[in-house]
């Protein structure tokens, strides 16, 4: 343990625990004690693969990406045909009683990819070809997430693409071409792919009071259950939007809400420093890599967890759109929850072998 980034593990601590506070929170909202039961045992399960992967050797798993990688695209493309509809994608397997979602690890054989190719070029710049490269090795397991459709999941693979291709030196001219096939890529979205409801909410998010009792009734919600929560908040299991239901996807994508209306502007200030803290520590653990897969692959781990945490924060309190994206290891859901420990342990891996020999 003294090889660990100790650090990381006290700020992770308190997120853990205000995991389950919450889940057992909306869990009593929602009618549902299972639920409660359920993520205490992914967050025992999870804190142990983060040791696991802590423990484990990063520069093998790297060797053995393509395999992952592999495994990874064929699962995803099996869903498409195998995983049952469930509110309108094909994201779920059902086994019994769980439901395993394996885009969220499919993003995590994405990041290994990605890192162990770009470990491959030492030069200062990436050229035009490996660019390519690490764009399509991004790009086919988030276009199978969003064919199921799963927009979501689907965008949360984007940060791993710019990571990579930052930390790889993308010469300007290049993201320039890549900044105007983004908004093509946007502009073909919003005409071909997105769904009505997805359109409106967009529209909602940039015109508020379009929708108040529609498209834009969750984010409405969701403001006014932050706002009340007021400096200490309501307390644990006693926020009105929550326990009576008012908020809806409280206990996913907008559990954030439930905890600042509980616990007030003093908890949720807590809570984002806990985020933070996590957040520091991986990108100093990138700094601290003594090569360049393990920085690659610290850094990548940073920034999805950094762009999911504040992507989801900036939705609950209206400024970013709805977009499905949960709150790391706060939300419920298995899968999320242990894809996120496993990027964890992943980075703790790189820090604990920082000073072995190559």
């Amino acid at each position: 343990m003294k090889r660990l980034d100790l650090a990381m593990f006290v700020a992770l601590l308190p997120i853990l625990v205000c995991s389950h506070l919450l889940q057992s929170s909306t869990a009593r909202a929602l009618a549902q004690p299972a639920y409660a039961s359920r993520q205490l045992l992914w967050l025992v399960l999870g804190a142990v693969l983060l040791l696991l992967f802590a423990f484990s050797d990063y520069r093998l798993l790297l060797r053995l990406a393509p395999l992952f990688y592999v495994a990874a695209l064929l699962a995803l493309a099996a869903m498409l045909f195998l995983a049952p509809l469930r509110a309108g994608t094909r994201s779920w397997l059902v086994l019994g009683p769980y439901t395993v979602q394996p885009s969220e690890f499919a993003r995590i054989a994405a990041i290994l990819a990605a890192a162990a190719l770009g470990a491959r070029h030492q030069k200062e710049l990436l050229a035009g070809r490996t660019a390519l490269q690490l764009t399509a090795v991004v790009a086919a397991p988030a276009l199978l997430v969003a064919l199921q459709p799963d927009l979501g999941v689907a965008l949360t693979f984007v940060p791993i693409l710019l990571a990579v291709l930052w930390l790889g030196g993308l010469p300007w001219r290049t993201w320039v071409v890549l900044a105007l096939s983004v908004l093509l890529l946007a502009a073909a979205a919003w005409l071909w792919y997105l769904k009505p409801y997805q359109r409106e909410r967009i529209l909602t998010f940039l015109e508020p009071d379009r929708a108040p009792a529609g498209a834009g009734y969750q984010q409405r919600q969701s403001r006014i259950a932050v706002g009340s929560g007021g400096l200490t908040g309501r307390g644990l299991r006693s926020g009105t939007q929550s326990q009576l239901r008012f908020l809806p996807a409280q206990d996913t994508d907008f559990i954030f809400a439930v905890w600042a209306e509980e616990t007030g502007f003093v908890g949720s200030v807590f809570l984002v420093l806990c985020y933070a803290t996590v957040a520091l520590r991986l990108f100093a653990i990138a700094l601290a890599a003594r090569d360049r897969g393990g920085t690659l692959l610290a850094a990548t781990v940073a920034v999805v967890f950094t762009t999911q945490t504040l992507v989801n924060m900036a939705m609950v309190v209206g400024l970013a759109p709805t977009t499905g994206i949960t709150l790391p290891l706060l939300s419920r859901g298995g899968s999320s929850l242990l894809a996120t420990c496993i990027s964890l342990g992943l980075a703790q891996s790189v820090w604990r072998l920082r000073f072995a020999n190559l």
